[in-house]
C-alpha cells in the first residue's frame, strides 16, 4: 500500500510537470483515473469519506514545459472557442453563460465569455477559501484539542477541530480520566474554553444556514462537523462545542472520573490555564490541514470550507469570527491576484461574505478563479496544488461522481477535475482538463439566470459546455 501511494505521488509530480504525462503516467497508475485507470474506484455515497490522515508525502511538481503556439494550435483554439460559444443558444442557458478557459503553460486565453463579470460562484468559492488557507498555514499542522487539569477543574480546550469523532472524544476522555487520577483527583468541575476561535452563525448565509441544514455553525470544537444525524444536509447543532462537551463529560464518567454536576454542568466561557508545574494536559490532534481540504473540496463541505476561512482569519491575526472570516480569505485572494498580475478592474466586483459560498451575496468573476488555477496548473504555486489534484474527477469520485453519465458527454469521465457549485440560479464547474493536443488548460464555467426547478438541466448545461474541453472528435 505504501509503495502504491509512493508512485502516486510520483506521477502527480510528473503530470504536473509534462502536460502529455498528465493522463499517461498519472492515469496508469490511477492518481488520475480514466480511460487507462487500472484500478476501480471505491463505490459510495457522492459526499464520500470523513477527513482521513495520509501516510505519504504530497510531492512538489516542477513547472510545466510551455508548448509552443502552431497553427494547428490556433486553429483548435478557434474551433474550441466557437463550439463553447454556441452553447449559448441552448434553452436551458439561454444567453446567461459566462465562462474562461486559459492554457495553463502559456497564461493565454484560449476562449471567454463575460468572464469579467462577477457571478454568484456558488462552492467554486471553496476553491478561493482553500487557496486563502494554504497561503496562510503550514498544511502539515494539526488542529489541536486539550484537556488541561488544574487541580480539581479540567478543561476542554478547542482550537478548531470539528472533525472530532465520538471515539476520539473518548479516547480523549480516557486519557484524561487516568491523568486524574495520577494527580489524586476522582472528581472534576468542567469548563468549556472556546476563546481560540469564537465562530458562530454568518448572517450572509440568509436562508441557507443551519436551520435548512446546510452548514454547522463554526466553532471551536465539534464532534463529526455538529451533524446531528451524519447527514451532509441533515439537522445540525446549534451549539456544537458545548455538545462536545457534554459527550466528553459522559464519557469521562464511564472511565471512573465524576464531573461535579453531571454532564451538563460544564461552565462556558472558561479561559484555561497556561501549561506547566501542577497544570498538566492531555490531547487528540487531527488530520492534518491537507487532508481536511481535500475532504472540503471533495465533498463540498459547507462546514469545513467555513473553518478554513476562520482559521484563515486566525493565522491573519484577526478574531476568527464568520465577519473577519470573509475578511480574511477576501484579503488573501486579492493578495494573491496581485501577485499573478491580475488588473484591478477584474478584482472590482469581487464580493466574499463567507467561505462556503452558501452567501447569494458572494460574487467573483470567472477570469480571476482562472487566473489563480492556471497559477497553481503551471506549477507556480506548490502549496496550492490541493486545488487541482484534490478536487472531484468527472464520473468518478465526490460531488462529480454521478456527473457525465449521459452519452454525449461521457468522454468526459476521468479527464475533467473540478469543483462544482450550486446555489440561487446558478451551476458551475471550475478545474482542470487536457486539450486533444496534449496542453493543460483551467476553466471556470458558469450558468446562471435559470429558474430552480430546471437545476437538473442546468448541471447538465455545464457538463455539456465543458465536454467540448475534453473532446477528442
Amino acid at each position: 500500500m505504501r509503495t502504491e501511494k509512493l508512485w502516486r505521488a510520483v506521477a502527480i509530480t510528473l503530470c504536473a510537470a509534462v502536460p502529455v504525462s498528465f493522463y499517461v503516467v498519472g492515469d496508469l497508475t490511477d492518481a488520475f483515473p480514466g480511460v487507462l485507470t487500472l484500478s476501480t474506484e471505491q463505490q459510495g455515497e457522492n459526499a464520500g469519506p470523513r477527513a482521513q490522515g495520509e501516510d505519504y508525502d504530497r510531492e512538489q511538481a516542477d513547472p510545466i514545459v510551455p508548448t509552443p503556439a502552431t497553427a494547428s494550435t490556433r486553429d483548435a483554439d478557434e474551433d474550441l472557442a466557437g463550439r463553447l460559444a454556441s452553447h449559448a443558444k441552448d434553452p436551458v442557458i439561454d444567453g446567461g453563460l459566462s465562462y474562461s478557459v486559459v492554457d495553463a503553460d502559456s497564461g493565454d486565453v484560449i476562449a471567454e465569455r463575460d468572464a469579467d463579470t462577477a457571478r454568484v460562484p456558488a462552492s467554486t468559492l471553496k476553491l478561493l477559501t482553500a487557496s486563502a488557507l494554504l497561503r496562510s498555514v503550514d498544511g502539515d499542522q494539526r488542529l489541536t484539542t486539550h484537556a488541561v487539569l488544574d487541580g480539581r477543574t479540567l478543561t476542554l480546550v478547542g482550537e478548531g477541530d470539528m472533525t472530532l469523532t465520538r471515539e476520539r472524544v473518548d479516547a480523549l476522555a480516557q486519557d484524561a480520566a487516568k491523568l486524574a487520577e495520577d494527580h489524586g483527583q476522582d472528581q472534576v468541575a468542567l469548563r468549556l474554553d472556546t476563546s481560540a476561535l469564537p465562530g458562530g452563525e454568518n448572517p450572509a448565509w440568509g436562508d441557507n444556514g443551519r436551520a435548512g441544514g446546510w452548514v454547522t455553525p463554526t466553532a471551536a470544537l465539534a464532534v463529526d462537523e455538529g451533524w446531528l444525524d451524519g447527514e451532509q444536509y441533515g439537522r445540525k447543532s446549534a451549539d456544537p462545542a458545548g455538545d462536545a462537551a457534554k459527550l466528553f463529560a459522559k464519557d469521562l464518567e464511564k472511565h471512573g472520573l465524576k464531573v461535579s454536576g453531571g454532564a451538563d454542568a460544564h461552565v462556558e466561557g472558561a479561559k484555561a490555564p497556561e501549561v506547566g508545574g501542577d497544570v498538566v494536559e492531555v490531547a487528540t490532534r487531527s488530520a492534518p490541514l491537507t487532508d481536511i481540504v481535500q475532504h472540503a473540496l471533495q465533498t463540498s463541505d459547507n462546514t469545513i470550507a467555513e473553518l478554513m476561512a476562520h482559521l484563515t482569519a486566525k493565522a491573519q491575526g484577526l478574531e476568527p469570527t464568520p465577519k473577519n472570516a470573509a475578511k480574511a480569505v477576501d484579503t488573501e485572494v486579492r493578495s494573491l491576484a496581485d501577485e499573478l498580475g491580475v488588473p484591478e478592474k477584474d478584482l472590482e466586483e469581487l464580493v466574499i461574505r463567507d467561505g462556503s459560498g452558501l452567501s447569494t451575496g458572494d460574487r467573483v468573476p470567472p477570469r480571476l478563479l482562472s487566473a489563480i488555477l492556471g497559477e497553481v496548473a503551471s506549477g507556480g504555486a506548490p502549496q496550492l496544488e490541493p486545488l487541482l489534484y484534490d478536487v472531484p474527477i468527472a464520473g468518478l469520485t465526490g460531488t462529480l461522481e454521478e456527473r457525465f453519465g449521459a452519452k454525449g458527454v461521457a468522454g468526459a469521465r476521468g479527464t475533467v477535475r473540478g469543483k462544482t457549485g450550486y446555489l440561487a440560479g446558478t451551476s458551475a464547474l471550475a478545474g482542470v482538463t487536457v486539450l486533444p493536443d496534449g496542453r493543460t488548460v483551467v476553466f471556470d464555467i458558469v450558468v446562471h439566470g435559470f429558474d430552480g426547478a430546471d437545476a437538473d438541466t442546468a448541471k447538465a448545461a455545464v457538463d455539456d459546455v465543458a465536454y467540448e474541453l475534453a473532446r477528442r472528435t
